[in-house]
């Protein structure tokens, strides 16, 4: 096990944040767009939809 970074920043008033991941094996960048519950990663191409509750829904 070693030691991890993960940091999330906010990009103004915009709905967009970008994510950095550092391990050991290197730096790690990509971008969240959330609308409406709905949000879009672009390292992973995968939509997932805020359900209630505690629940959400993954596509990939």
């Amino acid at each position: 096990m070693g030691l991890n970074y993960r940091g999330r920043r906010k990009l103004g008033p915009l709905p967009v944040w970008r994510n950095v991941s550092r391990s050991e094996k290197g730096k790690t960048s990509s971008w969240t767009v959330k609308l409406f519950g709905v949000s879009w990663n672009s390292r992973t191409k995968k939509k997932t939809v805020d359900l209630p509750g505690n629940w959400s829904y993954t596509t990939d």
